[in-house]
């Protein structure tokens, strides 16, 4: 349903530009939030009227929500100059995204001080990117100084195959290694080289936590060889917003993570936390701070100890769908640049990797890393079956009953099914939220019918497990 309302926009905004949108029009397009498709409507009514002030800052946000930041500032800058109030948060937010601390806090100075003239209070979306603000000032004066070795731009959806990490590290891997089937496609694996646990991000499932958040789940190898139960990890880590995207050192003890949480500059920021030997629970996290943390989204951080190198991903400067990977060498002890230093804003936005070298020649550490092979996984498999005592059927060919090989796939779609439908439902629900009474009622009927599909499926996919395993262990 939501698929169709934004092609209805689209259809509806290309026959606006075609026949001449009126102001209203265009307007409506531009509430509607399809950004997009208000920009060329808006830009009509610019060359009407280029006074405009609410036109130049329709302009300006249409712009900046599509990242066009150096654009954005003509527009909103008129704007700004007729009074048009949310020009100055804006125009703030692109400071931000350029680094410019003071700049921006004089902005959002202004911003307060006119809300605070109209007798209206300064709205919580605001305060939220404010509070993102003073984080990345005080961020800014303490840059970790790292040598950037290397950096590669990547497709996100398999950016983890591109870390070269020695076996000792641990593996990166996609959902297919845990031994049951969840829904995120983009849920990343982190198993250490023991191979006894297994660490990943995905959203919760439980009653506590409705609202979608994602939270870190580990899951323990049995002595058996079998696999426990996936728990969550405690609330230090997964205190607010999405958790995602862990890498544990080899102490065990050391937890990397990435949150979009309150501690958070922008998007997804890196976070460090240390889990007490004795009690196993993790102190607070802390945010690791710049280069490694910007604006953008920044997640997982792998340091390999047996090569001395790190690796992050990184979406800042990038279009969507790709990502930059950056190959450092970390610290043994946190050295930060002078807050005085007048590149400092360059080494936190990593605009030149060489100058971070200094006198140092990295060429051999490169050779080095770039010779290891990614151990993939994961041969590739057509399912995870537990059959007993630890022996777990991956191929339909490990089948000795032809029965049992067809059940087998009877059990795939199953589990395929239950995957959709779960997906399907959370979708539903949060489109309820946000559409009229008439349409809550059909949505209501829909919601409640697939619970009660969601709801059959285990019973469903275990009496299929359970036939599958007594044909398979008769022959």
């Amino acid at each position: 349903m939501m698929k169709n309302l934004v092609l209805f926009i689209f259809f509806m905004a290309s026959v606006l530009l075609s026949y001449g949108a009126t102001l209203e029009e265009a307007k409506k397009v531009y509430l509607s939030g399809d950004y997009a498709a208000a920009l060329p409507l808006l830009q009509e009514q610019y060359k009407k009227n280029k006074r405009n002030a609410s036109v130049n800052q329709w302009i300006g946000v249409s712009l900046y929500k599509l990242g066009r930041y150096d654009e954005a500032v003509k527009y909103l800058e008129y704007a700004k100059s007729r009074k048009v109030v949310e020009a100055y948060r804006y125009l703030a937010m692109i400071d931000f995204y350029n680094y410019d601390f003071d700049g921006g806090t004089k902005l959002f100075t202004q911003y307060e001080t006119e809300l605070k003239r109209l007798k209206k209070d300064v709205p919580e979306e605001a305060q939220k990117d404010e509070a993102r603000f003073m984080n990345a000032k005080i961020m800014l004066d303490h840059v970790e100084k790292i040598a950037i070795i290397d950096s590669i731009v990547v497709d996100k959806d398999s950016f983890f195959k591109y870390y070269r990490i020695s076996s000792g590290a641990g593996t990166l891997n996609d959902k297919s290694v845990l031994p049951f089937q969840i829904a995120d496609s983009a849920a990343i694996v982190f198993e250490p080289e023991s191979k006894f646990r297994m660490l990943w991000g995905m959203d919760a499932y439980n009653d506590i936590d409705t609202i979608g958040r994602k939270h870190i789940y580990e899951i323990q190898k049995l002595y058996d060889g079998s696999w426990d139960k996936a728990v969550v990890l405690d609330d230090a880590i997964n205190i607010d917003g999405d958790s995602s995207y862990p890498f544990m050192m080899s102490d065990g003890l050391t937890l990397y993570y990435a949150n979009n949480g309150e501690g958070s500059i922008g998007g997804y920021d890196i976070f460090i936390s240390r889990k007490d030997s004795e009690s196993g629970k993790f102190y607070s996290p802390q945010n690791v701070g710049m280069p490694f943390n910007s604006p953008f989204d920044d997640y997982m951080l792998v340091i390999d100890e047996f090569t001395g190198v790190g690796w992050w991903a990184t979406d800042r400067n990038q279009i969507p769908g790709m990502v930059t990977i950056y190959v450092y060498v970390p610290n043994s002890v946190r050295v930060n640049y002078s807050p005085d230093d007048l590149n400092l804003a360059s080494y936190a936005k990593i605009t030149n990797i060489k100058a971070t070298w200094g006198d140092n020649d990295y060429s051999d550490k490169l050779e080095e890393i770039n010779a290891i092979t990614r151990v993939d996984t994961q041969e590739q498999v057509d399912f995870v079956f537990h059959l007993k005592n630890g022996i777990t059927y991956t191929h339909f060919d490990d089948f000795k009953n032809s029965e049992a090989r067809h059940r087998m796939e009877d059990l795939l779609i199953a589990r395929q099914n239950q995957s959709d439908d779960e997906v399907r439902l959370k979708r539903l629900r949060i489109q309820y939220s946000k559409v009229s009474d008439v349409q809550r009622e059909a949505l209501s009927r829909e919601i409640l019918r697939l619970e009660k599909k969601v709801d059959n499926y285990p019973e469903e996919i275990m009496q299929i497990e359970n036939a599958i395993r007594k044909l398979e262990i008769k022959k």
